[in-house]
């Protein structure tokens, strides 16, 4: 979704530091998706599958720095949404994930758009991150923003046709992701370097893997 909106409400945001300056404890609130209950991950090919959202919306001016110190803040945590889908595999059995079309559908602001079909196709392949043993995941991030607001626009239902190559197979399929609007709270500890605690005001893109819904 393309339209250009302006978050329609602040949530609060207290910023700890503990013991460095890079360290910063989170506690907000956020307003986001969550798959319904009635929706799991969907299956592809032995695959599993889940679309995940991470809010992006920030107040300007909202982090007070000083001496490269985060002190306090008021942040808005809702839209616009990064989003991505998440995809688990076994070792030795899926190779990689591509995404053809997305198409997105609000329930209260009826809104029915379907997302440039030139900014996908790429490949995510399957990976086990160091340390891990047993499951493999590919990660497939959806460029640009998805400019929905919970509150606003309501339920989401997202319809993705991808390709998920497994153990030299290729299976195509039209799969539904049921998003349910939500509201939770945030607690976590993240570890930033000093440039970006200076800048954590402008955007938290840069917020490693954490936050995801």
């Amino acid at each position: 979704m393309h339209g250009s909106r302006l978050p329609t409400r602040a949530a609060l945001a207290v910023i700890f530091i503990s013991g460095m300056s890079s360290c910063v404890g989170i506690r907000a609130n956020k307003h986001t998706y969550g798959a319904a209950a009635s929706s799991p991950p969907v299956l592809v090919s032995d695959t599993a599958i889940r679309m995940q959202v991470k809010p992006e919306g920030t107040a300007p001016g909202s982090f007070t720095v000083s001496a490269m110190v985060v002190s306090a803040a008021v942040a808005t945590f809702e839209g616009p949404f990064r989003w991505r889908l998440e995809a688990s595999g076994e070792i030795g059995k899926q190779e990689y994930l591509v995404v053809h079309r997305i198409r997105t559908r609000t329930s209260k602001t009826h809104r029915d758009e379907w997302y440039p079909t030139g900014h996908l196709g790429k490949r995510a392949d399957f990976t086990r991150r160091m340390g891990e043993t047993g499951a493999t995941r590919a990660i497939y991030p959806i460029p640009g923003l998805l400019k929905v607001m919970p509150e606003e626009d309501g339920a989401l239902d997202v319809d993705v046709d991808l390709t998920v190559a497994s153990a030299g197979r290729k299976v195509r399929k039209l799969v539904h992701f049921r998003m349910e609007p939500s509201e939770k709270r945030q607690d976590e500890f993240v570890f930033l370097p000093t440039e970006i605690v200076q800048s954590i005001g402008k955007s938290p893109t840069d917020w490693d893997d954490s936050g995801w819904d």
